[in-house]
């Protein structure tokens, strides 16, 4: 047995010591990494279908040891989605929207709280752009021919544009948040949330989720988006923003590539849904205030924001003021926008400020 002095016993005291502190240090580390689920692979869960009469697409991101409760929540998340749809779509017979547009004028009509929160919210942005944003543009959209998604072969006089203008305004909608009920004031209101509900399912989804314990997850509901956490490759959600279709080529392609975490993002555009009556494109996106189809050159809008409800109604918003109004709104509201205008043959994008600060790493893919 080799000879220890006692310098050497203080040696080997102070090493162990050493050694020690290194090993708590690791363990410790460990320990921070199994407890936010790093200790394993991620694996991701996929649930996709059809809703809202579009389609849906959801990523949940987990250890790859935990698929437990799989099937339970394949079921709650069409189970908040077709609650979603049998509240909020003009179309569901017997829902909450259908019933409000078929009450009469002065009859308050029992909806349900959701409901009562997204025409709440979709009043504060119809004040925020002076108009530009308006749920009860139905009449109008009737008018034009997309509701009933023919199209017109002679555009509506001066007299029917004015005539369904008559039965268009926010201000008409009478909200009473204790009784959960909304009156109409005028005969023929006709309420139309397909801008701002997609966003909204996107949100109670991710609620959903969250309440689960969920903490890695993507929610897509006919385009708009809301991402959390990391996706199976420990990255952030990297999220494409479609480049517009030109002429008869609507195959998708990318414009840019951001990144996102606990964001949503909603991208309203008119390259899609459209049909040209005499040389000229008539959009899909009514403006409010002038009763008639957009008619400048912006041709998609993308917004960022905490909630998807918000940035799903501010895409359509910025959509109706066009590129230039648009801007000074997002800039002045500190709102994260991306415009891709028309310039000829070209397009032309540009950001309001926050945008370029909050993404000024990511590149033009």
């Amino acid at each position: 047995m080799p000879f220890m002095t006692k310098e050497s016993k203080h040696i080997s005291v102070r090493m162990w010591q050493k050694i020690s502190a290194v090993l708590l240090v690791a363990a410790l580390a460990l320990l921070l990494k199994w407890l936010n689920g790093e200790h394993d692979e991620f694996e991701t869960l996929v649930f996709s279908g059809n809703t809202m009469a579009t389609t849906y697409h959801i990523k949940v991101v987990r250890n790859a040891n935990d698929v437990s409760g799989a099937e339970s929540l394949a079921n709650a998340i069409q189970q908040q989605l077709e609650t979603v749809n049998r509240q909020m779509s003009r179309y569901y017979e017997g829902g909450d929207i259908y019933r409000l547009n078929a009450a009469g004028a002065g009859m308050p009509v029992s909806v349900a709280a959701d409901v009562i929160t997204v025409l709440q919210r979709a009043i504060d942005i119809s004040e925020l752009t002076d108009g530009a944003f308006d749920v009860t543009v139905g009449p109008l959209i009737h008018v034009w021919g997309f509701h009933d998604k023919v199209p017109l072969e002679h555009a509506p006089t001066d007299a029917q544009i004015e005539q369904a203008k008559a039965r268009v305004g926010y201000s008409h909608l009478v909200l009473d948040i204790k009784s959960n009920t909304v009156t109409k004031q005028i005969q023929g209101l006709d309420v139309d949330l397909s801008a701002i509900a997609k966003g909204r399912a996107v949100d109670l989804v991710a609620e959903l989720l969250e309440k689960r314990g969920e903490k890695h997850y993507m929610v897509e509901v006919g385009g708009e988006i809301r991402c959390k956490g990391y996706n199976d490759k420990k990255q952030l959600w990297k999220i494409g923003i479609e480049k517009p279709a030109v002429g008869e080529n609507l195959s998708r392609q990318i414009s840019r590539v951001v990144a996102l975490n606990d964001m949503s993002l909603a991208t309203s555009g008119d390259y899609r849904s459209f049909y040209m009556l005499n040389g000229e494109r008539m959009s899909h996106t009514i403006n409010p205030r002038t009763g008639k189809p957009i008619q400048h050159h912006l041709a998609s809008v993308s917004v960022f924001a905490a909630d998807c409800m918000s940035a799903d109604a501010l895409a359509t918003a910025f959509t109706v003021l066009g590129a230039s109004e648009g801007m000074k709104l997002a800039d002045k509201q500190h709102i994260a926008a991306y415009f891709i205008e028309r310039s000829g043959d070209a397009f032309v994008e540009t950001s309001s400020k926050v945008f370029a600060q909050q993404f000024a790493s990511t590149k033009e893919n």
